[in-house]
């Protein structure tokens, strides 16, 4: 790697010419080349590749069965394995490769600065990256801790990362690197995000006679609306950083015909979270003001109507101060390698939450690729380019974490 500014380490520089543009490439390719996709397959194929690399390097590797098929993945390399030094976290599913596609999905390609396949930017790029970082650190400076995690079922249902939060102990880290796609922008935050099912019975009747039931779909109505409502609310009181929480209704399943009035329906909800709020009573507190709503409704038999909600998922928020030394340090490694270097809040949610909880870690997640315009896309590529820089600050980060924990 030649982007080594005058205001490197002598080390740094050395670690830096190690990381290899073609080998990371190649890993990348191979890592798009066993299919992962969530739903509908099985995670193992990649999980093996990645252990196999880990390794090569001399990594001690362990794996979590999870479910059948479908290990979390953790390695150590350098410093021996009881923690310290920079933590790094990864995914191992995509999501299905869809349609619209210029080729298979799962044969990478190069096209100029782009490869291209499943899985490019979220995130088998970023896992690659790790790992080409975790190499030339390791050759170098073999005393630094370094330590990956990689979680199955990251795109569905955390199951992935609940079972490792819920297994392994809290072991002290300096820092933490998630490597989803942020268009290497340092994201020092994101709100928690919760999962909401809400189920709505009714009384069925024939369509003549609409008044002898109750319409489930007519109870569903008014529950949105007053969501919509309580959007505007949390609109003008959002969070200084990481601005407003925010409602979305994505499904809604409900009725059997025309001519029947619905009995039941099933709403899927999407509640971002903001610190101090908790999923659970969030739920609670929409039912009990929908039950009001329906008691008063004069259209509407709200006794023939009940209600009931679950929390499906949740993954905890994150948020690091700008000023932290972890920002300051993943800004300046961006810098050094020819990067705007910036910082931002994230729209989307990650795991990240989940580690800087359970270990008490300053926690930024960046890496290459651009969430919104390539992640989940037919034809997901990432750029080449970035997945050099993405290696080369992750390299940077572990050996200035490092350097300033001794002091």
């Amino acid at each position: 790697m030649s982007l080594a500014t005058q205001s490197m380490s002598e080390l740094e520089r050395v670690v830096l010419a190690q990381i290899d543009q073609e080998r990371l490439v190649g890993r990348c390719a191979q890592l798009i080349e066993a299919p992962s996709e969530n739903p509908g397959g099985s995670e193992e194929r990649t999980v093996q590749l990645l252990r196999g690399m880990l390794e090569e390097l001399g990594a001690s590797v362990h794996l979590q069965q999870v479910a059948e098929g479908r290990p979390n993945l953790v390695a150590h390399l350098g410093g021996g394995n009881s923690g310290g030094g920079i933590l790094f976290l990864g995914h191992s599913d995509v999501v299905p490769a869809g349609s619209g596609w210029h080729a298979d999905a799962f044969t990478a390609r190069r096209e100029g600065d782009r490869l291209i396949g499943r899985g490019a930017t979220d995130m088998k790029g970023g896992l690659a990256a790790i790992i080409e970082a975790m190499a030339a650190v390791h050759l170098q400076a073999p005393q630094i801790p370094l330590t990956l995690i990689c979680t199955v079922d990251e795109e569905a249902d955390a199951l992935g990362i609940s079972h490792y939060v819920n297994t392994e102990p809290s072991t002290p880290y300096a820092a933490c690197i998630v490597a989803e796609p942020t268009d290497l922008v340092a994201i020092i935050g994101c709100r928690a995000a919760a999962n909401m099912e809400v189920r709505i019975s009714g009384s069925s009747a024939h369509a003549g006679r609409p008044a002898d039931g109750a319409s489930a779909i007519e109870a569903a109505a008014k529950l949105v609306a007053l969501i919509g409502r309580d959007k505007m609310r949390l609109a003008k009181n959002g969070h200084p950083i990481l601005g407003p929480a925010t409602w979305n209704v994505g499904t809604l399943h409900a009725g059997h015909g025309t001519s029947i009035v619905p009995d039941a329906a099933l709403l899927g909800i999407d509640r971002r979270l903001l610190p101090g709020e908790n999923p659970q009573q969030v739920l609670d507190e929409l039912l009990a003001a929908a039950r009001l709503e329906l008691d008063r409704s004069v259209e509407l038999d709200g006794q023939q109507i009940g209600l009931e909600g679950t929390v499906q998922m949740f993954m905890p928020g994150f948020l690091a101060e700008p000023e932290a030394p972890l920002v300051l340090q993943a800004c300046q490694s961006l810098r050094d390698l020819g990067s705007a270097g910036a910082y931002g809040i994230w729209t989307a949610s990650c795991e990240a939450g989940f580690i800087a909880q359970h270990h008490l870690v300053p926690t930024v997640v960046l890496g290459p690729g651009d969430i919104n315009s390539q992640a989940h896309q037919p034809n997901e590529s990432v750029s080449i380019r970035d997945l050099c820089t993405a290696a080369g600050a992750y390299a940077l980060i572990a050996l200035r974490t490092f350097e300033a924990s001794q002091g």
